[in-house]
């Protein structure tokens, strides 16, 4: 933190913390009023991005649900603090951030260049 004030005083410009929101491990506002004494404990000069967890397969963790996360951006907003909360595309197509990479890593070598084709439905012209 002492490094993110000195950031700020150097250059005026704010810090940014990345905040991925887990159902029932950091969602509670009990944790957003944690974060905010932490953060204004250094200064101004700070966001907080929220980001709602993507499910992903195998994993045990959980994505919050809306109320919570309102919950916690608005205790945070009452602290002013600095706050948006990051809109999820993809979700329902398992596309969102954080999915598809976790489909990359269950096989991330690639087949031969013909298995790929026909994997992606390409027709090879001979």
């Amino acid at each position: 933190m002492k490094d993110c004030r000195d950031y700020f005083l150097e250059t005026s410009r704010r810090v940014s913390f990345e905040y991925t929101l887990l159902a029932g491990v950091n969602d509670a506002v009990e944790h957003a009023i944690e974060l905010a004494d932490l953060i204004q404990e250094w200064g101004p000069g700070y966001h907080v991005n929220l980001i709602p967890f993507n499910p992903i397969e195998g994993s045990e963790y959980r994505r919050p649900y809306k109320k919570a996360v309102l919950a916690f951006s608005a205790a945070l907003e009452s602290r002013k603090i600095t706050v948006s909360v990051r809109q999820t595309r993809g979700l329902d197509a398992s596309a969102a951030c954080g999915q598809l990479r976790n489909e990359f890593q269950k096989s991330p070598l690639l087949p031969d260049s013909d298995d790929v084709q026909s994997q992606l439905g390409i027709a090879v012209a001979c």
